[in-house]
């Protein structure tokens, strides 16, 4: 016994007080309340005072491992300290629930507002859209990248059904009436009579100030204003930017909402003529190369040609060329074209190619579509074609005759227009016959020894071309030469 109780005595510690660690286990063991309290005591104010000591707050809700009072966190008061990661997990979260439950539902509601909607709006701008990519060469697949096949077949079924509304469409030149000209004649001579497109008053005041202009008379005038600083203005507000009096030529700048061009009035129609390639056949010619050809003063491009992507010569001809009776090109065939051209009369007719009609015309050409027979429009909207670079042909009751050219593809300077802009153009300056041309990057004109619009050609020239439309020379000046007062 004595034993045993040594040893008990042994294996004990030296000095150790009750309330001490083994204390409270053997009297938390033994279910003492009187040492549990002790021990909760003595170790929660232990605790308080190590926390106060390092700076730790109070964290609500913990409990140590020896009571239930409160176990106080420590905080780290370093930088970035306050980014709580958890908290970018949330956002995150919230982020893709915006996207997947807002965004991309709007996303989808907009496109099929865009693809199907019949509001007159959308459906207007996303026609041009899809009319505009299909008709060119090479980008096609700016439409079919957006737009379902059944969406973009619908447009150019409506496209081909306008051009058979104008199978049966001929130019009749029925006895009318004389085009009335301005009655304030009296107050002018014979110049402002005959070129009654002039503002008289701009034009007026312009020549007091340069007498020298009309020195040996007004049928010297020629002055040029390509950069429109001189002041002149049409009867309709637009820049003037030539008067060319020795070749019966006037040249004004038109533009419209996101179009800009110029208009060539000619007051000869015996000094027009369809000029061909020297090479037809293998390649084509630039317009200037043209001009030099035929001693033209001005020259536009015409006929379209065989272009396979976009890297044509210009030397096959698309279509009826006829000149002084001989048809240098052939019928076309694989859509609804117009024949037009001018009669040994200077008259221009719109009609539909038949063999042998070559005889009766001192030049002629195919292409589409007619924009207006006998005074009256035949075209609505964008009439399937978009907008584009565009190029037309016309002539007044009168004969005075009425070359087009829009320029294109050109953000910030010209974007291009429908053909029925081109239409309402040609009928504000009285076109009694029209008919579009070829376009796009083969559209230009050319005045004078320089290009006077700005091609959406690569070069800006223009493209390699069959044949052109070009106004002679009659003035044996050389390319040029003008009189200008400035």
């Amino acid at each position: 016994m004595s034993n045993k109780k040594n040893r008990r005595n042994a294996g004990s510690t030296p000095g150790r007080k009750p309330g001490s660690a083994a204390g409270q286990g053997s009297e938390k063991r033994s279910g003492n309340p009187a040492g549990q309290a002790a021990g909760r005591k003595s170790g929660g104010a232990a605790g308080q005072e190590l926390a106060k000591g390092r700076g730790a707050l109070p964290l609500q809700g913990q409990e140590n491992r020896t009571g239930n009072q409160p176990v106080e966190k420590k905080v780290d008061r370093s930088a970035g300290a306050n980014v709580k990661p958890p908290e970018k997990k949330k956002h995150r979260r919230i982020s893709i629930q915006f996207v997947v439950g807002i965004l991309l539902p709007m996303l989808i509601i907009c496109y099929l507002l865009v693809a199907y909607s019949n509001i007159p709006f959308i459906a207007k701008w996303r026609t041009i859209y899809i009319e505009t990519a299909m008709t060119t060469n090479s980008h096609q697949w700016l439409a079919t990248i957006f737009f379902p096949d059944s969406v973009i077949d619908e447009v150019m079924k409506k496209r081909k059904q306008s051009f058979k509304e104008q199978a049966k469409v001929e130019s009749k030149w029925e006895p009318t009436e004389e085009e009335e000209e301005p009655e304030d004649t009296a107050e002018r001579d014979a110049f402002f009579a005959s070129y009654w497109e002039l503002d008289s008053l701009s034009m007026r005041a312009y020549l007091e100030r340069h007498p020298e202009l009309v020195a040996d008379g007004y049928d010297k005038l020629k002055l040029k204003n390509m950069e429109n600083n001189l002041g002149l203005f049409s009867a309709e507000g637009e820049a003037v930017l030539a008067i060319d009096i020795p070749n019966h030529l006037l040249i004004l700048g038109v533009r419209g909402e996101g179009y800009q061009g110029k208009l060539a009035i000619v007051k000869d129609p015996s000094q027009i003529v369809l000029g061909k390639s020297a090479a037809l056949g293998s390649f084509g010619q630039e317009i200037d190369s043209f001009c030099r050809d035929y001693d033209a003063v001005l020259g536009i491009n015409a006929s379209g040609f065989v272009d396979v992507d976009g890297v044509g010569t210009g030397g096959e001809v698309n279509g009826c060329l006829v000149v002084d009776g001989v048809n240098y090109g052939r019928h076309y065939t694989e859509a609804d074209w117009k024949y037009f051209g001018f009669k040994y009369n200077n008259r221009m007719y719109i009609t539909n190619y038949t063999y042998g009609m070559e005889s009766e015309y001192r030049w002629g050409m195919e292409f589409f579509p007619a924009l207006i027979v006998d005074g009256v429009n035949m075209v609505d909207g964008t009439y399937g074609m978009g907008i584009q670079p565009r190029s037309a042909f016309g002539q007044r009751k009168n004969g005075d005759v009425l070359m087009l050219v829009v320029d294109g593809r050109q953000v910030g300077y010209s974007l291009g227009c429908t053909v029925n802009e081109m239409s309402d153009i040609l009928l504000r300056y009285r076109a009694y016959q029209a008919m579009n041309l070829d376009g796009g990057s083969s559209s230009v004109m050319y005045y004078d020894g320089e290009f006077i619009t700005s091609s959406s050609s690569v070069t800006g020239r223009g493209r390699y071309m069959p044949d052109a439309f070009l106004v002679k020379r009659v003035d044996g000046s050389s390319p040029g030469e003008d009189r200008n007062g400035e």
